[in-house]
């Protein structure tokens, strides 16, 4: 399942950095996955995997602060 149902055009700029590292982050542990897969233990490709995880973490973390400002923000106006 991919990241990718909303669109960069579609978001704001944090939103769309934080999509594109999403995008990122899941592209990375899916390459290490394969090279998991295919037998390299290497450890750099572990070391990947849990980069990956949380860099997917800090993304993720920062959609939801966009969403709870927007949030606030519309709140305000309300």
């Amino acid at each position: 399942m991919g990241i990718g149902s909303a669109t960069s055009s579609s978001l704001y700029t944090p939103q769309a950095t934080a999509l594109d590292g999403l995008q990122n982050a899941q592209a990375r542990v899916a390459d290490a996955s394969e090279q998991l897969a295919a037998g390299n233990i290497d450890p750099a490709v572990v070391v990947d995997v849990t980069s990956a995880q949380i860099d997917f973490a800090a993304n993720a973390k920062v959609l939801e602060a966009t969403q709870e400002n927007t949030k606030r923000l519309l709140d305000m106006f309300a």
